[in-house]
């Protein structure tokens, strides 16, 4: 679709039919835009099942206390052939002023605010309570739930099989992700979930959790405190998921994600190219496809976000997971990683494969995947020139 002008609106469709929680965004210039506050959840309910208590969504993000700091310029940063891979010859990648340093983001924050200003999750003894996390910024956040056992019971959308409990152990949610834990409020006091890390920010996202009638102590912060962090691929009860390791594949790719140093600043490269020098994963409808990504840069972090589809998650490091099969649209690499993926390609389309670390996808760090056997009937207006996806 072209961008949507000052003015303008644009109305889209569609069937709800996978319940969970995601997450929606501006594609356009989406660093910038998405740095503005351009995004929002999309949460699915289930039509049955049980019920929780209480159901929070808490979005978390980063902010600049001094916007000038981190001015990014993406000008002639044009993206919007992604649909339909109609790129021109001199079609380039402007990187100029790319700031990556994260240390611009001082204020971090959950649903737009920060530290005593976040309203508190107020709870009753007995209840059940449900906490759709969401990642809407560019940092991994590692978040501690005091004072209670809780389960992970699902990640991007994606329901997890007999998920244990968990207590005093760190979630940590990347870009993009999205975790809903569940714990039982059997604990009365005035407790936290906050986040851990030295980042300046820190000490600014925390929630607190109230019961209610409760006016005893509040709880003490220790976002200093060394606390082991939960391994997802080992999480879970193991059983067989839709897809091995040693089946048989339609289409295998290698995803090589690195930085170099360009031109006119840091570029982020999957196989050694930018978008839209990156091959593409071709495949046609109903093929099963699997891809191997391993993270070559040095210090940078990538959480590869996949459009279009869920993949199951097959090894870790060369080894195969041990957790409940593994569904997920997006999945952090630190650096060194390696993990291998398969899908399913039941989703007729052109779909973008990239970091959510929307820095990283900026400045090249994309690719597609596109079907073969697919003709989109959208044709970009070659005079549009607001047009600048990603």
């Amino acid at each position: 679709m072209n961008a949507i002008k000052p003015g303008e609106t644009f109305t889209y469709e569609f069937t709800a039919t996978v319940p969970g929680t995601y997450f929606y965004h501006s594609h356009q210039e989406s660093a910038k835009q998405l740095d503005k506050g351009l995004y929002g959840t999309l949460i699915v309910e289930p039509k049955t099942g049980e019920k929780v208590d209480r159901d929070y969504t808490l979005v978390l993000d980063e902010w600049m206390s001094n916007p000038d700091e981190g001015h990014i310029d993406m000008n002639g940063m044009d993206h919007s052939n992604m649909h339909h891979g109609n790129h021109s010859d001199d079609e380039q990648m402007n990187m100029s002023g790319m700031n990556h340093d994260m240390s611009m983001y001082d204020l971090f924050t959950i649903n737009g605010k920060s530290g005593s200003a976040i309203e508190p999750l107020k709870v009753k003894k007995g209840e059940r309570v449900l906490l759709r996390l969401v990642n809407a910024g560019y940092m991994s956040h590692k978040l501690h739930l005091h004072g209670h056992d809780f389960k992970i019971v699902a990640t991007d959308g994606q329901p997890l099989k007999d998920p244990q409990s968990i207590k005093d152990e760190l979630l940590n949610i990347a870009p993009g992700e999205r975790y809903d834990i569940e714990f039982v409020a059997d604990n009365p006091g005035k407790w936290l979930l906050e986040c851990h890390g030295d980042m300046k920010g820190t000490d600014g996202m925390k929630v607190k959790i109230q019961y209610e009638g409760e006016t005893g102590k509040a709880d003490k912060l220790n976002a200093k405190e060394k606390l082991p962090i939960v391994d997802i691929t080992k999480y879970g009860k193991n059983e067989l998921g839709p897809f091995t390791l040693d089946q048989k594949y339609d289409v295998e790719y290698t995803m090589d994600l690195g930085t170099e140093m360009g031109k006119n600043g840091m570029i982020f490269t999957i196989n050694g190219k930018t978008y839209p020098e990156t091959k593409p994963i071709n495949i046609k409808k109903g093929d099963l496809v699997k891809v191997k990504m391993i993270n070559n840069s040095p210090t940078d972090v990538h959480p590869m976000h996949l459009h279009g589809h869920f993949f199951q998650v097959l090894s870790k490091n060369g080894k195969p997971i041990t957790g409940s099969p593994l569904m997920k649209d997006s999945l952090n690499l630190e650096p060194g990683e390696e993990y291998v993926i398969a899908f399913k390609a039941d989703n007729p389309g052109n779909w973008m494969f990239h970091c959510h670390d929307l820095h990283h996808a900026s400045a090249g760090m994309v690719t597609e995947v596109k079907y073969r056997d697919y003709k989109s009937s959208y044709t970009p207006d070659p005079n549009d020139t607001t047009n600048k996806g990603e």
